[in-house]
């Protein structure tokens, strides 16, 4: 009887062990499952708020139409330019001295400051100002005593410290006004003073001209200024396109080896932007302007390695038109050869002209999305959309609550 009652003891001990084991296992199960759905959840969560900061959403929140008004950095419009932004919403402006000659500081900085108001997305406001012989704003003295120097100028003066210093001094000053962009630095590497393009480059050595590169993008970086390398393959002694067609003969060893220095130290010291000319490069490409080449935006991104905003000189610049009359030929030309932005005096005609291609399917919206998506990428890396980012987070912490 002791020993039955013994063997019973055990097998309700037994019975507890299993049946709290179960229960142990029940609970595990459901605490597990709870934490499961809690990470799950908690993931979802940084997904969306991740996916809601990134470039890909403000992509995504765009109609067709204000996607294909990015891809436009149109010459500042006659007239009312303003309600021109409001109704087109275009990429960004090119200012060129005619807006600055008669024009106050004061009256320059309330006029970004419109168009950034009426934007949607803001606005690349820039210009070409880069010292020497280009300068659109600073050689009035309304706005600085006395024009910038070119690069090799300063250099002459104050070496490599002052080309840093200068261009710093460059890009504050043009963010007072307004601006975030300089279509500058000069990256083309000419023979000799005869050349078109000598009186703006900095030197005629080509490892010379990639170290001012170097400081000069690295310097816009630090001061949180867009910047642009031109003119991509390069001028060398060639002609100028803003005349007529240019044509170069060059073979491509040189090309690589000497006008491709400069453009691949920008790219390597992380310039934003890269400008390509209108010149027809026989090594690359001997029937199109290497602005409408995709042989030459194959070098540019695949060989070059450049996964940047690539944007046309001037649309209207001869070196198109003279091979091209039709501008709204001319757009999808350009948008088809691999171009993010076209710089253009025709904005609304190119900007329609690329809508109905889309449309009619001769270019894909899927083209269009990837070029709109570097751009917004180029824009956040400045801070484009900073206050966008804050109210969103302002707006999340308020329903948390």
């Amino acid at each position: 009887m002791a020993k039955y009652k013994k063997s019973m003891q055990r097998r309700r001990i037994i019975s507890v062990v299993i049946a709290l084991a179960l229960v142990g296992a029940i609970i595990f199960g459901i605490v597990s499952g709870i934490m499961k759905a809690v990470h799950t959840i908690q993931a979802k969560s940084r997904a969306r708020k991740e996916y809601r900061a990134s470039t890909q959403y403000l992509l995504d929140e765009m109609s067709l139409e204000e996607k294909v008004a990015q891809m436009i950095l149109a010459y500042q419009p006659d007239g009312d330019f303003i309600a021109t932004q409001k109704k087109y919403q275009f990429g960004g402006y090119v200012f060129f001295a005619k807006y600055f000659k008669n024009n106050t500081p004061e009256q320059v900085v309330a006029d970004m400051a419109e168009l950034q108001k009426v934007s949607n997305t803001r606005m690349l406001l820039s210009v070409d100002e880069e010292g020497g012989k280009v300068n659109r704003i600073s050689k009035y003295p309304q706005y600085r005593d006395e024009p910038f120097a070119s690069g090799a100028e300063v250099f002459h003066g104050g070496g490599w410290d002052g080309v840093v210093a200068d261009t710093k001094e460059k890009a504050l000053f043009l963010n007072i006004l307004g601006l975030n962009t300089n279509l500058a630095p000069i990256a083309d590497v000419p023979y000799a003073e005869k050349n078109y393009i000598f009186p703006r480059a900095f030197s005629t050595t080509p490892e010379d001209v990639a170290d001012y590169v170097e400081y000069v993008v690295n310097e816009y970086r630090e001061q949180n200024t867009l910047c642009c390398l031109k003119h991509f393959p390069g001028y060398g002694n060639n002609g100028n396109s803003h005349l007529t067609v240019i044509e170069d003969p060059r073979d491509k060893q040189v090309l690589e080896s000497r006008d491709a220095m400069p453009f691949a130290a920008g790219i390597s010291a992380g310039a934003p932007m890269v400008m390509v000319s209108h010149t027809v490069v026989d090594a690359y490409d001997a029937k199109n302007p290497a602005s409408l080449s995709k042989a030459v935006h194959n070098v540019l991104r695949k060989t070059m390695g450049f996964s940047g905003v690539i944007v046309t000189d001037g649309l209207e610049m001869s070196g198109v038109t003279k091979f091209i009359k039709d501008p709204a030929k001319a757009a999808i030309l350009a948008v088809q050869a691999g171009n993010d932005l076209l710089c253009t005096g025709t904005p609304v005609e190119q900007y329609e002209a690329i809508l109905k291609a889309v449309k009619d399917g001769t270019i894909s919206e899927e083209r269009i999305n990837e070029s709109v998506l570097r751009i917004l990428e180029m824009k956040k890396s400045v801070g484009f959309f900073e206050k966008e980012e804050k109210t969103e987070k302002q707006a999340e912490e308020t329903e948390a609550k």
